[in-house]
């Protein structure tokens, strides 16, 4: 290539480096180059220093030039060069030099004579490369600690679901959710009816969507004492700052992210992956934003069980909403069916909530009931599965009650036959179900249910309907008994 031979010539070099830097990636000739190789460690050392930048890059696609490119980090006196021999060793094996980038990085946090700008960039390359070469050390909440406030996320206007598992507890709903005192974050972890767990911070809300009013009411937040009521692990916090405005703006975002560094060099640094906490701003009202913190190596295991999903699964946390707006409705030990159970999310919080005597789904699609086989077993229940058509079914016991995920026309994909569907299953239900038994039903298709409720007004009874926000659509949750 001419860029090539122009580099080993000493002819146009900056030019034919930028060259050769779009084009090393997809050529393995240069990797081999050994020639060229040389050519590059002597360029680390050119007065100009785009050529210094460009070398140290191209550098990376060699294996074995890690220490070549660390010599000349500690030796290069100008900034904004130095995140290229970052770059460089990032795309190699760093295992061996891994306390040689801890004090780089260490150094660099505590520097206060270098530009913020210029210490970002070098750790935008050197946070990443540090936890992916090495054990990341899991933060580990105690299990008491001072209390902080929590909220528990649910689906809008059904906070009240939640009532029953924090009487315990300080509690009151708020927009989001339920917040909570609480001194033991793992206490609410048992709790499945909710979506998120988020710590508001206290002083940043209601923050204008600026980039000044926001760094403001980080400033003056709880962020720094709540980390310390947590953890007794004071060792840097690896973050990311996520995006919650109405209308995305990654460049204010950036700059947040900037700005947290500056003010908690010695506590945050930041990341995009493997990252301890997330600070979420959020636009609750129009114009106005809340920060909130999110403890993302907190995992919650509720919800370990779903394994497997397709792409009609029900979210595990509302499914165990639905659950518990029909629980005051269901038998203890009772005989349950779901005749539509897909990957069997919604059966399987059934029986979390209440033990059943005997449950069984049943699902035309064969993959659903594979998916449902495999997420039952992992949550350690014991429910029979049929793959077959429901409407098809015949059953020789009567069951205490159904509860099922209805299709819907964007999963069917035919309002005739979806028509069909409906008023078949409800003509079945008098089959199915003993009288006084429950109906618990989940759809977007409300008035294919009305109808049938009017068509079978002699042995069905409409209990109670919950209108369920679902995206941008509307769903109904039906309870009904039959006579």
């Amino acid at each position: 290539m001419d860029c090539v031979s122009n580099i080993k010539n000493n002819e146009q070099i900056r030019e034919s480096l930028i060259e050769l830097k779009s084009l090393a990636g997809n050529d393995s000739l240069i990797k081999n180059d050994q020639e060229l190789k040389e050519k590059l460690i002597d360029l680390l050392k050119n007065d100009d220093p785009k050529i210094r930048k460009n070398s140290a890059i191209l550098l990376g696609y060699y294996q074995d030039t890690v220490g070549v490119l660390l010599d000349a980090y500690r030796q290069e006196k100008t900034d904004y060069v130095k995140d290229a021999y970052l770059k460089g060793i990032s795309m190699q094996d760093c295992h061996r030099h891994i306390q040689e980038l801890k004090l780089i990085q260490s150094q660099l946090i505590h520097f206060d004579s270098v530009p913020t700008k210029h210490i970002q960039a070098q750790l935008k390359i050197l946070n990443p490369l540090i936890l992916k070469n090495q054990t990341h050390k899991k933060k580990i909440i105690k299990l008491k600690h001072d209390p902080v406030d929590v909220i528990l996320t649910t689906l809008p206007y059904y906070q009240f679901v939640l009532f029953d598992s924090v009487l315990h507890l300080k509690y009151k709903p708020v927009t989001q959710g339920v917040l909570v005192r609480s001194d033991s974050l793992y206490d609410l972890q048992n709790i499945r009816a909710y979506k998120d767990m988020i710590i508001p911070l206290q002083s940043a809300s209601g923050m204008d969507i600026s980039l000044e009013a926001i760094v403001a009411g980080l400033k003056r937040s709880n962020l720094s004492d709540v980390l310390d009521r947590l953890y007794d692990d004071h060792s840097l916090f690896y973050f990311r700052v996520v995006d919650g405005l109405r209308e995305k703006n990654a460049s204010l975002i950036k700059k947040v992210s900037e700005k947290l560094f500056e003010m908690y060099p010695e506590i945050l640094l930041n990341t995009t992956e493997n990252y301890d906490i997330e600070i979420i701003l959020r636009e609750i009202k129009r114009g106005k934003v809340n920060a909130y913190l999110r403890l993302t190596h907190l995992k919650n295991p509720r919800f370990n069980y779903r394994k497997e999903v397709i792409a009609t699964s029900l979210q595990p946390y509302v499914a165990a909403t639905l659950v518990e707006l029909a629980k005051p409705y269901m038998k203890e030990n009772g005989k349950v069916l779901d005749p539509f159970v897909g990957c069997g999310t919604l059966l399987i919080e059934r029986n979390f909530a209440l033990p059943s005597k005997f449950a069984m789904g049943i699902d035309i699609y064969g993959l659903g009931i594979e998916a449902a086989r495999k997420n039952t077993k992992v949550a350690g229940q014991n429910i029979y599965y049929v793959h077959k058509d429901a409407l098809r079914f015949v059953n020789n016991e009567m069951f205490d009650e159904i509860i099922t995920d209805m299709p819907t026309l964007s999963q069917v994909n035919d309002a005739k036959q979806l028509k069909d569907i409906y008023d078949r299953f409800f003509e079945r239900i008098r089959r199915l179900v003993k009288p006084g038994g429950y109906v618990f039903i989940y759809t977007s298709e409300i008035s294919l249910v009305r109808k049938n409720l009017r068509l079978q007004e002699g042995y069905l009874t409409l209990i109670e309907h919950y209108e369920i926000p679902r995206g941008k659509n509307m769903f109904y949750f039906f309870i009904m008994q039959v006579k």
